[in-house]
């Protein structure tokens, strides 16, 4: 059964934050004034704001046998995620990550992979029935990239269409790039893949350059999010800018998340691809305006009364 089914292969990790006034210099030492524990990584942040939508979220990927991958599978089935795909490792543990968060919403992030990092061929095709099952698969890039691409090749067997969150950036083969239906970097990954650097340059000159050079590299339909600067799309079918929310932002983890997901399930529920990325950015602004990862993602009614009160944007 396809119907608003979403498959999610990513990441599970283990979230530690700590808020400060601002982000520490190479070498100092700064004192936060609050500090928490959460379920995150991009595949599980992306999961759950899928569900939260509505969504059939069947999350796809590996923990360890350990305290704090059973407390990421408790989040994900609180949040109403399958997480019946998910390994279960015994021989690495479980992902973590340190978030710094300054009080204008910047941040800094330390991740150690782990099991996430370890994802085996096998255990890639054993998820099969995950993607047979979906009408979109999400992808991003905090697993081992060959398990990542065997699993993308699978969901497009499958029949999914495939989103591409190539976060964290990576080297990828322009191969790999062509297997997504949409890719959907920010600036800094954008600039990664790319190596045209917006310092200096127009925004309107170096989003074309950079659409430009993507599509050179394999990439379908792009969707490149800029943060206050809205979202760009282009495809075959043309190109436009999606504006961003006004909003005061206390913290932008996961905002990308939020958008990724969000747009999946959109996709998945038939929208055109304007409405779509509109809804998208709604939930990548509201994540914005609430503190940690997993629990700043909004929910279905959140995000209607939030498009309802915001109508004016950028």
């Amino acid at each position: 059964m396809r119907k608003n089914s979403i498959a999610i292969f990513g990441d599970l990790l283990y979230d530690c934050f700590i808020w400060s006034d601002r982000l520490p210099r190479v070498g100092e030492t700064v004192t936060g004034y609050a500090s928490g524990f959460f379920a995150s990584g991009k595949g599980g942040n992306q999961a759950a704001m899928c569900a939260r939508l509505g969504a059939q979220a069947n999350m796809l990927g590996k923990v360890g046998d350990d305290e704090r991958g059973r407390f990421l599978l408790q989040a994900m089935r609180e949040n109403r995620v399958n997480v019946d795909g998910v390994v279960i490792s015994r021989e690495h543990p479980t992902g973590t990550d340190c978030v710094l968060v300054a009080k204008d919403g910047h941040n800094a992030i330390v991740v150690a992979p782990n099991a996430n990092a370890t994802v085996t061929g096998a255990e890639v095709d054993a998820m099969r029935p995950r993607f047979e099952e979906a009408q979109v698969a999400l992808f991003q890039l905090q697993i081992n990239r060959d398990a990542v691409e065997r699993a993308m090749r699978l969901a497009r067997d499958c029949g999914c269409r495939v989103v591409l969150n190539p976060a964290p950036a990576c080297e990828l083969p322009d191969e790999m790039l062509a297997l997504a239906d949409f890719v959907t970097p920010n600036e800094t990954e954008a600039e990664f893949f790319t190596g045209i650097y917006r310092e200096g340059m127009d925004l309107d000159q170096w989003r074309t350059e950079t659409a430009r050079a993507l599509h050179g590299r394999g990439v379908h339909t792009l969707i490149l999010t800029m943060g206050e600067h809205g979202a760009y799309y282009s495809g075959p079918d043309g190109a436009f800018m999606m504006p961003a929310f006004r909003i005061e932002p206390v913290d932008s983890t996961a905002a990308g998340d939020a958008f990724n997901g969000s747009l999946a399930v959109r996709l998945a529920a038939g929208d055109d691809i304007r409405s779509a990325m509109r809804y998208a950015s709604a939930c990548g602004a509201l994540t914005t305006m609430r503190r940690g990862s997993l629990p700043s993602l909004p929910s279905a009614n959140e995000v209607e009364q939030f498009l309802k009160e915001h109508t004016e944007v950028d």
